[in-house]
């Protein structure tokens, strides 16, 4: 069927999930089938932990470049910790922001001889406790709620397209794998440099990933979605939400049914400060051949045929097949000199270079 545009995002209740859960289901089926976006509230994430997390996100990009650096990507072949401003690419452009990337806790187990991407899984890069007190007690304790919640959600994102609840989680998502989430600060126009343009981060879709959860932290305007005529639209800060999306894992799983949409985020006008945000991702385990899963044909019959969309990404004749050399080839393009510094061969083979 011809793809139905949107023109805003849709606020779903959590709550009403329990309550009221076929009217949920039907209104999370219509936000995966038709927009790949959808605000959540009604979770469990207490808001104290998330205005805890706000303080020290802003402490941490706050502290003495020095200090950052103590924290470099450029030292875990796992690219966990800082990026510094414009560092990373999107599409072989700049994005203007600053990031710490962050993990559940698991030690390096990969050995010469084992497959190259377990060396993905890894120690997290923190700053002393005394730099900065509570830091990493409050970025854990947030990655294990948010990735409770993204479970909790991709439950329902099965039975939303008529499946047994743990149809993805099952085969898909080990129990002790390491998730991403990341700390992002994106500088207002006027502390950037005018040639560098307005890309906080480049259109794209979240490749690889099932779901992806993001705090909006402070509240500033940047993130838009991009509608299926290829019109943006902003998805502003809505107190208490998450906003939630789709990645192109889960979208490959279930036949192209639900949408990884594209998005952007635009850096915040002059005279705003900075702008704060904390995404998690819930991605599939790195072992698993990808084969999409049966979807019944009344939901397949409802997938949109025509959508505008950042249609390729690199590699992704990999995808399906080798899901972990998939990953690490895009870490490698995005964080060119930590590519080069773990993994030279593969940045050669594949013509990465910084």
């Amino acid at each position: 069927m011809s793809a139905i545009d949107f023109t805003s995002i849709p606020v779903l209740d959590l709550a009403k999930a329990t309550r009221d859960k076929i009217v949920f289901l039907a209104e999370l089926q219509h936000a995966l089938i038709h927009i790949g976006f959808f605000y959540v509230k009604g979770h469990k994430i207490p808001s104290d932990l998330l205005n805890s997390l706000t303080k020290q996100t802003i402490a941490y990009f706050d502290l003495p470049l020095d200090e950052k650096l103590k924290t470099d990507k450029t030292n875990s072949p796992a690219f966990l910790g800082y990026s510094s401003l414009g560092n990373e690419t999107t599409k072989d452009k700049k994005d203007n922001r600053e990031q710490f990337d962050f993990a559940n806790d698991y030690p390096s187990t990969w050995t010469e001889g084992r497959p190259i991407y377990e060396r993905l899984t890894g120690p997290n890069l923190w700053p002393a406790e005394e730099v900065l007190p509570g830091f990493r007690q409050t970025l854990l304790s947030f990655q294990s709620q948010a990735q409770d919640l993204a479970e909790t959600l991709i439950r329902l994102v099965a039975e939303a397209l008529d499946l047994a609840p743990n149809a993805l989680l099952d085969r898909y998502v080990l129990p002790r794998q390491q998730h991403h989430a990341k700390l992002i600060k994106y500088p207002a126009m006027d502390q950037l440099n005018p040639l560098e343009g307005t890309q906080g981060v480049g259109p794209h879709r979240d490749t690889g990933s099932f779901l992806s959860i993001l705090y909006q932290a402070n509240g500033l305007p940047g993130l838009q979605v991009q509608s299926h005529a290829g019109t943006w639209i902003d998805a502003p800060a809505i107190p208490n939400t998450f906003v939630v999306n789709i990645g192109t894992g889960l979208e490959y799983l279930v036949q192209n049914v639900a949408v990884a949409t594209t998005h952007r985020v635009l850096s915040p006008p002059a005279g705003c400060g900075p702008r704060y945000s904390i995404p998690f991702f819930l991605r599939g385990r790195l072992d698993q051949k990808l084969i999409p899963i049966d979807i019944p044909q009344r939901i397949l019959d409802q997938r949109p045929q025509t959508v505008v969309t950042d249609s390729g990404h690199q590699f992704r004749q990999l995808y399906a097949n080798d899901p972990g050399l998939y990953t690490l080839l895009n870490r490698i393009s995005s964080h060119r000199d930590v590519g080069i510094k773990f993994y030279p061969q593969l940045a050669k083979d594949h013509s990465i270079s910084h």
